[in-house]
């Protein structure tokens, strides 16, 4: 893992950080905020002493469970009338990304669960992305979605508030683990 200081060779007086600093500067960007909102839910779950991998079927691993991410804010980077909708991509995927790999047919949500990550800060003159009281965080069970939006490919906020109540970034730790520990207490039971 970087540090920041590492030089890049080749380049005098420059180092890893120049680059983090050039690409991330704008972190409304979509790509940029996704990325934001990735690594503020890593932390939450203590997952930051190592390094992101990026192809591993999912964003997250935590307590042998696979997260996924999806990030949306209504503020973008570029001059906006107004607030943009809220969605969500809920697509099930085939092929390489399904259960059965050897199906190029058969769709699936591959994680156990679900966090939709908002900036909600909605006036551009007050937002400020790194203020974690403007992100709310919706923690949902992917059965939940494949029962209720089993071909759905996007999900707006009016459905996800009637799935899950937002939480703060504070509580992302404790309503994972008590929706983990609820599954494993469920299946007991079974």
């Amino acid at each position: 893992m970087y540090k920041g200081k590492e030089p890049i060779k080749g380049l005098k007086n420059t180092s890893i950080i120049d680059f983090w600093q050039w690409t991330y500067s704008d972190i409304l960007i979509n790509k940029n905020r996704e990325d934001l909102s990735l690594f503020l839910i890593a932390k939450a779950l203590e997952l930051t002493d190592m390094p992101r991998i990026e192809w591993q079927g999912c964003e997250l691993r935590y307590r042998k469970k696979k997260i996924a991410v999806k990030t949306s804010g209504y503020i973008q980077s570029w001059k906006q009338t107004k607030p943009k909708r809220v969605l969500y991509d809920i697509t099930p995927k085939k092929g390489i990304d399904a259960k059965r790999k050897d199906s190029m047919t058969f769709r699936n949500r591959e994680a156990e669960l679900y966090i939709f990550a908002l900036a909600t800060e909605k006036d551009v003159k007050k937002i400020d992305i790194l203020n974690l009281d403007q992100w709310r965080f919706y923690i949902v069970r992917t059965a939940v979605l494949d029962d209720e939006f089993e071909t759905k490919k996007k999900i707006g906020l009016r459905a996800l508030n009637k799935l899950a109540t937002p939480v703060h970034h504070s509580r992302i730790k404790e309503q994972i683990d008590i929706l983990i520990d609820l599954e494993l207490t469920e299946r007991m039971v079974l």
